[in-house]
């Protein structure tokens, strides 16, 4: 059987404006993304997510959808990562504009790529925006050097 990590991560879009709430990351994987993390060891997913949500942003998920999944299989370390999306426009509260993870704001989702997104960030924005596409997976193709050792796939 093989170890897993479980991640998630929320795509909110405010229902009056559209902006989208993003986070500038500071700790792992920089840039502009959406809010989520780790699910804890026996934690439900749903509950994980809005817990992630409040914890970075300050808002309350009322509910949410799942619209996609991102993994990859590392074989060094044998251990599969995924992280489940969802999206949202059913909240309350008011944003917390800084945590320890990054600034949070609202921006309009026409301007995303014009900004310093994490890494691929730009393809996993696929997933949460075609519903014809449900998952970004890394695979791992086993060259050596490692900046050259995952594609990058779309399914």
């Amino acid at each position: 059987m093989e170890n897993v990590k479980l991640m998630n991560m929320c795509r909110i879009v405010d229902p009056n404006t559209k902006k989208v709430l993003v986070q500038e990351r500071v700790k792992s994987w920089q840039g502009i993304a959406f809010p989520g993390g780790k699910i804890e060891i026996g934690e439900s997913i749903v509950p994980s997510v809005k817990r992630e949500v409040y914890e970075e942003t300050g808002l309350k998920l009322n509910s949410v959808k799942i619209c996609g999944v991102k993994d990859w299989y590392d074989r060094k370390e044998k251990e599969r990562q995924l992280i489940i999306l969802f999206t949202s426009d059913d909240y309350s509260g008011d944003i917390i504009p800084e945590t320890s993870e990054g600034k949070v704001y609202w921006m309009a989702e026409t301007e995303l790529k014009k900004t310093k997104l994490a890494d691929d960030f730009d393809r996993l924005l696929e997933v949460f925006e075609n519903e014809k596409i449900n998952e970004m997976v890394y695979e791992d193709n086993k060259n050596k050097n490692e900046k050259l050792r995952w594609d990058l796939k779309l399914y």
